[in-house]
């Protein structure tokens, strides 16, 4: 084996490792932020009219709504992609 090959079969495995992390790390984080934008839509932050929290109820539903809206485009593409 010479040292190009040994370093090319290494990389692959870095590169699985390095997604691997990426992606769990952006589902933890997926998940606190749905977590924060379900509360807010309940109204769990809603009671200090001082501090307009009723806006931010309005602002997590439409980001809610845009994520939706965001996932649903591309899981749309992807079956697209497939025929």
């Amino acid at each position: 084996m010479t040292a190009e090959h040994q370093a090319s079969s290494r990389q692959p495995k870095a590169m699985s490792v390095r997604r691997f992390l990426t992606v769990t790390l952006l589902t933890i984080v997926g998940v606190i932020v749905a977590f924060a934008l379900y509360f807010v839509c309940q109204g769990v932050f809603s009671g200090y009219p001082k501090y307009h929290t009723e806006l931010l109820t309005i602002i997590a539903t439409i980001l809610i709504a845009l994520t939706g809206g965001a996932a649903w485009i591309i899981d749309e593409r992807r079956i697209n992609r497939d025929v």
